[in-house]
């Protein structure tokens, strides 16, 4: 799952598939692709990406032991800031996050696509 982080109103926004979301002052905005894994949001907010099945197990692992405060655990889960590269396509308005279409035939994804930078070691770096 991902999540906006405005810089701005200091909300967060979770994103949900099939709906635009935006943070309280209306900063950024920012919507789930149909494929449910990558993300179109406007400006360059902070993400913030939660591995679901990691995050599932560390819940439920909690309320396993949520009535046994003796033994009380702390458990983990897998996230990312910013969220993993290529999941995230950045466009410059919120009418473009509107706009958005899954068959990228407006011309918009070529102008936004995601390019990845590596290093020597074929690392990437964004």
């Amino acid at each position: 799952m991902k999540f906006i982080f405005c810089d701005e109103c200091k909300d967060i926004v979770h994103m949900y598939p099939k709906e635009i979301k935006e943070c309280v002052c209306g900063k950024y905005c920012g919507k789930y692709l149909d494929d449910f894994i990558t993300i179109v949001v406007n400006g360059k907010p902070l993400i913030v990406g939660i591995d679901n099945n990691s995050f599932k197990t560390a819940i439920d692992r909690a309320e396993y032991t949520r009535c046994n405060y003796e033994n009380y655990v702390v458990y983990y889960f897998t996230g990312w800031v910013p969220s993993k590269p290529g999941e995230i396509i950045f466009v410059d308005n919120k009418e473009d996050v509107i706009n958005f279409s899954n068959d990228f035939d407006t011309g918009i994804k070529n102008k936004y696509e995601w390019k990845e930078k590596k290093d020597e070691k074929n690392d990437i770096l964004c």
